[in-house]
């Protein structure tokens, strides 16, 4: 019975591990699109002035 909940923890680890890392990914990769835009429609700008 050990076995078989060790078996279980490490497939359920392994799938866990998996999906944070895709999500990590998804989620940095956004966020670098994002400050890219930011940056080339306002170039060098150290403070945005929308208000």
């Amino acid at each position: 019975m050990q076995s078989l909940l060790t078996i279980f923890f490490l497939l359920y680890l392994k799938t866990y591990l998996s999906v944070a890392l895709v999500l990590s990914t998804l989620w940095f990769d956004s966020l670098a699109g994002l400050l890219i835009e930011i940056n080339h429609f306002f170039p060098d700008a150290l403070t945005f002035h929308f208000f």
